[in-house]
């Protein structure tokens, strides 16, 4: 089953106070969003687009070859903009939608090959469930899309997957996880460890 992936990375990253994409993965050495780039590539992920914003000309400079980018317009919003723009994207040849987060710095190929596995024998809503929180990266079956546009403000899909999930638990499965770090303050490396 071919996925395509979006790749969120339009926000400004004001909590960090700086292009936290660009720094530095501990455990790779590479930049945080190469280093989560490489793991869903290990996962047999090949068609990622990264959704950015306010650091475009950075990020777009920065990318690994073979990676496409696309500027959400209304990035300012929050994570609903790049939702949205995920789920405009052209899934015509794919079984799915991925949407991952680019500061998801604990991400692993395992974890990412795992949800694939479960999609395709199960081609419904498939997520993460980290502690009682349902989210990124989550799988959506290209009609299950257009609930992402009504989207808005500061916040992603969540919201609607834990509804989902209370009235419809069988159009959703989740994978739980113990731990998915993601890097909103520098202070969220060390829990890498």
């Amino acid at each position: 089953m071919t996925l395509r992936l979006a790749l969120l990375a339009a926000g400004c990253a004001r909590r960090y106070g700086g292009n936290k994409l660009l720094a530095v993965h501990p455990a790779s050495q590479q930049p945080l969003l190469h280093h989560v780039i490489s793991e869903y590539q290990k996962a047999g992920i090949t068609d990622i687009t990264v959704l950015t914003g306010y650091w475009h000309n950075a990020i777009s400079e920065n990318l690994p070859t073979g990676v496409t980018h696309q500027y959400v317009d209304d990035w300012q919003e929050g994570m609903a903009a790049s939702v949205r723009a995920a789920a405009a994207l052209d899934l015509t040849g794919y079984g799915g939608l991925m949407i991952g987060l680019g500061d998801q710095a604990g991400i692993t190929a395992t974890l990412i090959s795992s949800l694939i596995t479960d999609y395709a024998s199960n081609p419904v809503i498939t997520a993460t469930n980290c502690q009682g929180i349902i989210g990124p990266p989550v799988i959506f079956p290209p009609q299950s899309l257009t609930v992402l546009n009504q989207l808005q403000g500061d916040s992603g899909a969540g919201k609607y997957l834990r509804k989902l999930a209370l009235v419809s638990p069988g159009s959703i499965q989740t994978q739980r996880v113990n731990s998915l770090t993601d890097i909103d303050y520098p202070a969220d490396w060390h829990k890498l460890d």
